[in-house]
């Protein structure tokens, strides 16, 4: 892993301060926003069972999480160019989507908001990961193309699904 070359990638940065933002932010939003009339909206805590089922689908994320970092293997980085000593992975994880670690974090932040938070703000939350980490996709997708011919074979064969 090149952490020089990660800390000057903005797209590290962005997400950093997305994960940074949820989880500090989601505990905290139900009891200290003051919505007025909209207060129902995203100043509540939802029942037990809906906040089990975020835990739940945050287990289910780390689960994806975990799997694609070890299909990844020594490969892994936090920024979107290849290692220039990586090999193209199109197994375990990598063989069902091509951003099985992207999948994982935006089911970890969507989960983690709707187990301390409530659905509402969980869906907004889930929204803007899933945009941030797509569009981290096909950055990443641009420098894998030229860095492994074989990928553009690999787009064809395993969808992007980054949830």
């Amino acid at each position: 892993m090149d952490l020089r070359k990660a800390v000057r990638d903005p797209w590290v940065w962005g997400q950093t301060i997305l994960m940074l933002a949820v989880l500090f932010a989601a505990p905290r939003v139900p009891w200290h926003t003051n919505l007025g009339d909209a207060d129902f909206i995203l100043n509540r805590v939802d029942p037990p069972w809906i906040r089990w089922l975020g835990g739940i689908i945050m287990a289910g994320g780390v689960g994806v999480l975990i799997w694609g970092v070890r299909s990844l293997g020594r490969n892994i980085t936090p920024g979107i160019e290849p290692l220039t000593t990586a090999e193209l992975v199109t197994s375990g994880a990598y063989a069902r989507t091509r951003h099985p670690i992207y999948t994982g974090v935006v089911l970890v932040l969507t989960g983690y908001t709707l187990a301390w938070s409530n659905w509402t703000l969980a869906l907004v939350v889930g929204f803007v990961t899933f945009q941030y980490f797509n569009a981290k996709a096909r950055a990443e997708e641009r420098w894998m193309l030229q860095r492994f011919p074989a990928y553009a074979s690999y787009m064809r064969h395993v969808p992007r699904r980054v949830l």
